[in-house]
């Protein structure tokens, strides 16, 4: 397959659309509040997926998904009748299915990277052998790099080695080092060359993106839901034991966040993890006055996609797809 990215905004023309377990994985589970719970978010997941390859299809892009081994999750308990899902990046007992294509896979220019160890999912997109391999000391989440052109923003807050390494693999793009902490694009996204939005995570691009236009957007992402977030994390370390009646803890996370603030989420919050189609046309999760005027400004058309439970997966359209193939060439869009 031939693989091409050079700037985010280029005209896209195929992409990998992410993948979770269906609601038959769950069936198993005995307690009905966390079956039919976990089954409504896999049945709104799937439904949400298939809008989205939808509108993308309608707008002349290709999508390919990547294959799940379907099982039970019943198959992942361990002699003390738990799994963990929370720390799911590294558990060893049930695998993370392939939501997040983008975490995987670096295009730059015409060279692809497999940088997890996660890219067998895709084997039926493409031959994972022929993509070039990060070794196991140095695999790093994708998302930690933005392709600009000639320029690589790469987050070493981390991973400090990170910038050298990038460098050693591409040495004839000029490395810009940032400290976000994460992925790049829960913090920002380049719209159009000198155009930029952003969290207010970061408040200044003099270094990174220098005179560019930058729209903060406030008070949004996981500042919406301080409950939320506390929780979330707080609950990083603990088991989830499905078929106990007795599971206070995630009885109290089902009812709780899952029946309440995921509807919640997918009606109010907006994050900057958009999917731009071309310099016309870009993909978001929901509406966003002063997002949609900013957009309007620039003569870009949001079309709203909803991916109602992304807080849940922790990923929004940006990071649940990766792209594949888009036009354009490597242009000098950053002055400095």
């Amino acid at each position: 397959m031939i693989t091409k990215y050079n700037a985010p905004w280029h005209p896209l023309k195929s992409v990998i659309l992410g993948k979770s377990y269906s609601e038959n994985f769950y069936a198993d589970i005995k307690n009905i509040k966390i079956r039919e719970t976990l089954q409504k978010i896999a049945r709104e997941t799937e439904e949400d997926y298939k809008n989205i390859q939808k509108t993308l299809e309608s707008l002349n892009v290709k999508v390919f998904r990547p294959d799940i081994a379907e099982s039970s999750i019943m198959d992942w308990i361990d002699y003390d009748g738990k799994i963990n899902y929370s720390t799911a990046s590294s558990c060893t007992l049930i695998p993370r299915p392939p939501m997040h294509p983008r975490d995987s896979q670096l295009i730059v220019g015409d060279e692809m990277y497999a940088t997890t160890n996660e890219i067998n999912y895709y084997d039926n997109i493409f031959n994972v052998q022929d993509l070039k391999l990060v070794p196991n000391d140095r695999q790093f989440d994708a998302p930690m790099v933005t392709v600009i052109g000639d320029t690589l923003i790469v987050d070493t807050q981390d991973l400090p080695w990170l910038g050298n390494y990038v460098k050693s693999l591409f040495p004839n793009k000029k490395i810009t080092a940032i400290s976000v902490g994460g992925h790049n694009d829960a913090v920002y996204a380049p719209l159009l060359p000198g155009v930029l939005l952003s969290t207010h995570y970061k408040s200044s691009y003099s270094e990174s993106f220098p005179d560019w236009e930058v729209y903060h957007i406030e008070n949004q992402s996981w500042d919406a839901l301080p409950e939320w977030r506390q929780f979330k994390h707080s609950n990083q370390t603990k088991w989830w034991m499905p078929g106990e009646e007795k599971n206070e803890e995630f009885n109290n996370f089902v009812g709780t966040w899952m029946e309440h603030w995921l509807g919640y989420v997918a009606e109010t919050v907006f994050d900057v993890n958009l999917l731009m189609v071309d310099t016309k046309t870009v993909l978001v999760n929901n509406y966003h006055k002063g997002v949609f005027d900013f957009l309007k400004k620039h003569n870009i058309e949001p079309i709203i996609a909803p991916f109602r439970h992304r807080f849940f997966w922790d990923g929004g359209i940006h990071c649940i797809t990766s792209d594949l193939y888009r036009e354009g060439e490597s242009e000098n869009y950053i002055k400095n």
